[in-house]
């Protein structure tokens, strides 16, 4: 579907007007919490002056405000949990109100009585979120005590450690739902879908997080682009910190890890400040793809900053600045150290992002979002060439994100909507080189066991007959001329482009008793190397039983999918001079849109302080992106399959904080499956079959995690425990395929011969007796099937401590703590994967311990 800009001007007119004539308070907006409302006396009669305090039950901050002439008021930015509300004015009683805010906006219209009488009032959320997707709602408390095992993407790390659904990759990396990387981030009402990881960008620091909730379940028409999983957070804010608050912690861990952070909250009941600042050193930054971490050394470092002020009470202005730092070099393998390779990569990125929010009245309200990002990835080879194998690489990538949104809300009778336009460009440059430095990688012959040959003179397949070798069926004679071992030269690529992305969106909760019924529309236009528009309806109906605690629901949704941006231009370039006709890939196509039928069912219920949900899920992709790796080196791209089938379940149980005690666990079955052939991006490796599992599909995920407090200020103690089904590792379907393996990937993955295990210098290339690994599971010969039995990464358990005491000395609002941490507490040696198409061979890191010191005022 196709439209012009002047009808696409004419169908946001439209979906404004019908915001302004209907009503909406926004039941699955990922924006920031606020909590409205008006105060008014018996008759009916506004009370200005009302003094309105909001304090978080969990970690006792307050918020303090007064409401204006009219007896409105408007608290911003809260996070999601349980608050007690009072309200107070002179000649009242006190009223004070227990709420629970659920991610969404809440109104909260209050009535005063005459002074003498008091009343405690419960009320909750779900009154005002009547339906809201399947979600997380992870507390500042989990932030800080769940012990996170990736150093370098703590964010992604706790994302996965929380969440059911969600396949751990390395690095810090995750799988959302049976996708590669379909994440978006929304952070204080901006939203981020590019790609979070380290080696692409650099994510939010956890020190300026006070809470996040992860969606999970069909997205709401607020939401496009990558919508498998939102990732939505709140950070710290200074407001109503009239006494300085903050913490500065300093750690020390294994690995040579040591880091500090330090916050700072200070403020008025009109202005605030919050600064959060941190830094890391370690010898293991990125997960290594041996069982040492060789040649792993990194750092970062990063700078957050949030202005708030409150104009009046309808009004408030919020400003996010940001910038961080990252120089890490890429791990080795055993051979690749043994030649000295010396490869290392920056990362820089700045965010500035303000923000509007306004009350019209008690019916209204809105919400703008503005923001300038950019990541700069430089990526650097060895000083000599052939130091680097199977290839050497440079690369400088830069990606820049301008962008603006809004959104109006309004609430009234059994209406709730939202709706919001939102515009946004990102302007790419990608420039890189290449040449192949291993012999042996490209070689148009095979040694008599079925091995690559060396021999540099050999540059044609019509020479191996004469040789006594075999020609090689895998050889590209493209690639013959960047091949530096036989007299190649580099290959260089420059290109820029500029990725316009418009939306418009519009949603109504209608409540027709204990039913309510999801109605939603989202149009978005996409102009970049392709051009493409959609509808997309987002529709839902849910069914609240009251006697039974518990509501039901089920949800469609249609959405507009656009491609990856990073490398983007290198992965759709084609015809004559392009990276596939110089490299000699097959298939090369440019990029376009993709489409998917979303469908969602799932229930949950409370009983007393445990919490109970279950998902099930089925997406059926048209237009289906992954990634793919250039000349297995780190440069990757994204690519695009014909379609893809994903359907799971997922379980979550939840223990709300009870005598000291809170826990959760969640259970989770991903099926993915991707059908060929490849429709855009170059393709360097062998076509898809018909149907194959990618290398985000696990059968089975569980995680727990149980916290307890001693009495309110007391010593702590956390433990997590992670159950992983394995990935697919597509690179070895047989054993016949690990059998040709140098001897550094066998004893990667374990490869053994009955007792004797291959070592880099001794590969096993034959087996008369029991051939097996310890880290992969391959299929016995003749039962490997790409779809229902491929080979996986083997299943492992894994257990993190963390305990500690933030009140060992306290005195006059001063504290001084101790926090020790052990991650991996069995030492289990284990991979995230092997050979992967996107990121090749990593291993868990060992145990690790790390003790730190945590100076609070």
């Amino acid at each position: 579907m196709q439209f012009s800009r002047s009808r696409r001007w004419s169908a946001f007119i439209c979906i404004l007007l019908t915001m302004v004539y209907s009503v909406s308070l926004p039941a699955q907006s990922g924006q920031a919490v606020a909590v409205t409302g008006v105060v008014s006396d018996s008759s009916g009669a506004i009370v200005p002056d009302a003094v309105v305090r909001v304090t978080q039950l969990s970690t006792e901050a307050m918020h303090v405000v007064r409401t204006g002439g009219d007896g409105s008021f408007i608290l911003l930015a809260l996070s999601a949990g349980r608050y007690r509300v009072s309200i107070g004015a002179p000649g009242f009683a006190t009223q004070q109100l227990d709420i629970e805010l659920k991610g969404a906006a809440f109104r909260l219209p209050v009535v005063l009585t005459p002074e003498g009488a008091h009343a405690l009032v419960e009320v909750d959320a779900s009154d005002s979120d009547p339906a809201g997707p399947a979600q997380v709602h992870i507390t500042s408390q989990e932030i800080d005590r769940i012990p996170t095992v990736s150093v370098s993407s703590p964010f992604s790390s706790l994302v996965t450690v929380t969440t059911p659904g969600v396949a751990a990759d390395s690095n810090g990396s995750f799988h959302p739902l049976g996708d590669h990387a379909e994440a978006s981030f929304v952070v204080d009402g901006q939203p981020i879908t590019d790609q979070q990881s380290r080696t692409f960008s650099t994510q939010v620091s956890l020190n300026a997080l006070q809470s996040v909730d992860v969606r999970e379940g069909t997205p709401g028409a607020d939401v496009g682009d990558k919508t498998s999983m939102v990732i939505v957070a709140q950070t710290r804010s200074g407001l109503d910190q009239r006494t300085p608050h903050g913490a500065v912690v300093l750690s020390r861990g294994g690995y040579a890890t040591t880091s500090a952070s330090a916050r700072l909250a200070a403020g008025t009941g009109r202005f605030g400040s919050f600064t959060a600042v941190d830094g890391l050193n370690s010898a293991r930054f990125l997960d290594a793809p041996e069982a040492v971490a060789l040649h792993g050394q990194g750092d970062a470092a990063n700078l957050f900053e949030r202005l708030d002020w409150k104009a009046d009470t309808q009004t408030s202005l919020q400003l996010n600045a940001s910038a961080s730092r990252s120089w890490f070099q890429s791990p080795n393998t055993l051979d690749q150290q043994n030649l000295g390779q010396d490869q290392r990569q920056t990362v820089g990125s700045f965010n500035i992002a303000p923000q509007l929010l306004h009350t019209f009245n008690k019916h209204v309200f809105a919400q703008s979002n503005l923001w300038v990002r950019q990541d700069k990835v430089r990526y650097r080879p060895s000083e000599d060439a052939f130091s680097d194998t199977p290839a050497t690489l440079e690369q400088a990538r830069r990606l820049t994100s301008a962008g603006i949104r809004t959104e109006f809300t309004v609430s009234q009778g059994r209406h709730n909507a939202v709706g919001g336009m939102e515009l946004k460009h990102t302007l790419l440059a990608e420039q890189f080189s290449t040449g192949i430095t291993d012999a042996a990688y490209n070689s148009p012959c095979l040694n008599a066991d079925g091995t690559p040959s060396s021999d540099t003179a050999l540059t044609d397949i019509a020479q191996c007959g004469a040789a006594g070798l075999t020609p090689n069926s895998s050889y590209l004679q493209g690639l013959a001329a960047i091949d530096l071992t036989r007299g190649g030269t580099l290959y260089s690529f420059r290109g820029t482009a500029d990725i316009r992305q418009e939306a418009m969106f519009a949603q109504d909760f209608v409540r027709l008793g204990p039913w309510i019924a999801e109605l939603g529309m989202r149009f978005d236009w996409y102009d970049g190397l392709a051009r493409k528009s959609g509808a997309q309806p987002r529709v839902g109906m849910v069914y609240n039983a009251a006697a039974l605690h518990t509501s039901f629901h089920v949800n469609y949704a249609r959405v507009f999918l656009t491609p990856y941006n990073e490398n983007l231009i290198v992965a759709s370039s084609s015809g004559p001079g392009s990276v596939s006709s110089s490299l000699g890939a097959a298939d090369s196509e440019v990029l376009t849109t993709g489409h998917r039928n979303q469908f969602n069912a799932g229930a949950s219920t409370t009983l007393r302080n445990v919490s109970f949900s279950g998902e099930y899920l089925w997406k059926f992709t048209y237009g289906a992106y992954d990634f793919d790796v250039l000349l297995n080196s780190p440069l990757t791209f994204p690519t695009q399959f014909r379609k893809s089938k994903i359907d799971g379940a997922l379980l979550r149980a939840t223990l709300a904080p009870w005598r000291g005690i809170a826990a959760y666990a969640t259970v989770s079955h991903v099926r993915s499956r991707l059908f060929g052939p490849e429709l855009g991006g170059i393709s360097f490796s062998a076509p898809y079959g018909t149907v194959a599992r990618p290398d985000h599909d696990e059968g089975l995920a569980m995680n727990a995690n149980l916290r307890y407090q001693w009495k309110r200020r007391g010593p702590w103690m956390s433990a997590s425990y992670r159950y992983d089904g394995g990935l697919v590792a597509v690179a070895v379907p047989t054993m016949t395929t690990a059998l040709a393996l140098t001897g550094d990937e066998q004893q990667q993955m374990g490869l053994h011969c009955d007792a004797a295990f291959a070592t880099q210098n001794s590969p096993i290339r034959a087996c008369t007796g029991v051939l097996g690994a310890t880290r992969i599971r391959i299929p016995r010969a003749g039962t490997e099937n790409d779809d229902t039995n491929p080979p996986r990464i083997a299943v492992r358990n894994t257990v993190d401590l963390a305990a500690g005491e933030e009140n060992l000395l306290a005195r006059e609002g001063h504290a001084l703590g101790v926090r020790v941490e052990v991650t991996n507490l069995g030492n289990v040696n284990a991979l995230y994967n092997f050979l992967s198409t996107f990121s090749g061979t990593h291993f868990l890191a060992g145990r690790t311990l790390t003790a730190g010191v945590h100076y609070s005022f």
